[in-house]
C-alpha cells in the first residue's frame, strides 16, 4: 500500500509539470488558435537558466524563489517578443503555417542549448533546507517534491483566479470565444494575444524551472515534453483549463503506475487512452467545439 501510495504522489508532482505546460498552451490555443511548440523550448530554458544560476552562486530556499521567478519572467517578456516580431507577421498564412513556425523555433532553440550548454547531462541541486526527506512508513518522502506540489497547487489556484476572477481573465475568455465582437467593442485584440502568449511562456518557464532540480537536463527534454503536453490537452480538451488539469492527472498517474504494473506497454497505453477519448469525445473531456 505505502509503494502504492508512493507512485501515486510521483503521478501527483508529474502532473503539476504537465498542468503548467498544458493550462499555458491550452490558454494561448483558446485565445490566437496558435498550437505553440515552442512551448517546450521555453520550458527547456527555464530549466537551463537555473543551471547557470546555480553554478554562479548557490542557492538556498529564497535564492532559489528569486531565481525561477525572475527566469519566469525574464522569458515571458522573451515570449512576448517572440509573438510580437515573428508570429504577428505569420497568423494571416493560417493556423498550419504558424505550427511550422513554432516548430521551427523549437528546433532553433535546441541547437542552440547544444551551443551554448553543450549536449552532456546536465545536474542542478536542490537547495540545502529542502534536500532532505520526511519519512513515509518505510519509504522517505523528498522534501522538495512535497514542496513542489504545494506550489503546484497554489499556482493553480492562482491562474484560475486570474482568468474567472479578473478583468484580464474576462477578456481572455471572451477572445476564445467570438474574437470579432470582442475587437468590434474597442479591446485591442492584439495585445491580449501578446499578454496570453507571455503568461504561457511565464508557465512553460516556471515548470522547466522547478523541474531542473529532479531531472537530468538535455538539450531535447523541451521536444520530449512536449509530446506528453499535447496528450495532456488532446484529452482534457484544447482551450479548457480544467480539462488541462483533469488531463494532467490521467497522464501523470498512467505514467506512474504505467511503470510498475504493465512496463512493456506504458507508453503505448497512453496512447491508447487518448485514442479512446477521441473516439467517445473527439473535442476531448471538456474542449469546446470549434467556432
Amino acid at each position: 500500500m505505502e509503494d502504492l501510495a508512493l507512485q501515486f504522489v510521483s503521478g501527483l508532482l508529474k502532473a503539476m509539470f504537465l498542468f503548467l505546460l498544458a493550462s499555458g498552451l491550452s490558454l494561448i490555443f483558446g485565445v490566437s488558435r496558435v498550437l505553440n511548440l515552442m512551448h517546450g523550448a521555453f520550458y527547456a530554458l527555464g530549466a537551463y537558466l537555473i543551471f547557470t544560476t546555480a553554478r554562479i552562486v548557490p542557492l538556498g530556499v529564497g535564492g532559489f524563489a528569486l531565481a525561477v521567478s525572475l527566469t519566469a519572467l525574464i522569458l515571458g517578456c522573451l515570449g512576448a517578443a517572440f509573438e510580437i516580431l515573428i508570429l504577428r507577421r505569420v497568423y494571416p498564412a493560417g493556423m498550419l503555417f504558424v505550427a511550422l513556425v513554432t516548430f521551427g523555433g523549437l528546433m532553433i532553440v535546441e541547437e542552440g542549448i547544444k551551443i551554448v550548454w553543450g549536449s552532456d547531462l546536465g545536474t542542478v541541486g536542490r537547495p540545502a533546507a529542502l534536500a532532505g526527506s520526511i519519512a513515509f512508513g518505510s519509504n522517505r518522502l523528498p522534501v522538495y517534491n512535497l514542496t513542489l506540489l504545494a506550489v503546484g497547487a497554489a499556482i493553480a489556484l492562482g491562474l484560475w483566479l486570474v482568468v474567472e476572477r479578473t478583468r484580464f481573465g474576462l477578456i481572455v475568455r471572451a477572445a476564445a470565444i467570438d474574437r470579432e465582437m470582442l475587437s468590434a467593442l474597442g479591446v485591442n485584440v492584439p495585445r491580449i494575444y501578446t499578454l496570453t502568449f507571455a503568461l504561457g511562456t511565464f508557465l512553460a518557464a516556471i515548470a522547466g524551472a522547478l523541474a531542473a532540480p529532479m531531472i537530468g537536463l538535455l538539450p531535447s527534454m523541451g521536444s520530449q515534453m512536449i509530446i506528453e503536453t499535447f496528450a495532456v490537452v488532446v484529452i482534457g480538451g484544447l482551450g479548457s483549463l480544467p480539462g488541462s488539469l483533469i488531463g494532467a492527472l490521467i497522464v501523470g498517474e498512467l505514467e506512474a503506475f504505467g511503470i510498475i504494473i504493465m512496463p512493456e506497454i506504458a507508453l503505448p497505453l497512453l496512447y491508447l487512452v487518448m485514442a479512446v477519448i477521441l473516439i467517445v469525445r473527439p473535442t476531448g473531456l471538456l474542449g469546446a467545439s470549434s467556432n
